[in-house]
């Protein structure tokens, strides 16, 4: 019986040594999956930023323009 309990000891420390392995790889996978969370959340609020940014830019150049047309330096 002593081969018997060795073989069961060798497989219960095998399946913790997989099972350990096992969950070092989730915590990296949801490491990775909150990095990436959080790239997504920046990237959208960037392109908000820079929404807006452009929107004031053709805001002032709109407001550039009537200027220009309306003092008659329309290049003509």
């Amino acid at each position: 019986m002593d081969n018997g309990m060795k073989g069961l000891d060798i497989l219960a420390v095998a399946s913790f040594m997989l099972g350990y392995e096992n969950l070092m790889e989730n915590r990296q996978q949801s490491q990775q999956n909150d990095v990436s969370a959080a790239n997504e959340k920046q990237a959208e609020y960037l392109l908000r930023e820079l929404a807006r940014k452009f929107e004031e830019q053709n805001e002032m150049l709109r407001k550039i323009l009537e200027v220009v047309t309306s003092a008659g330096f329309e290049g003509n």
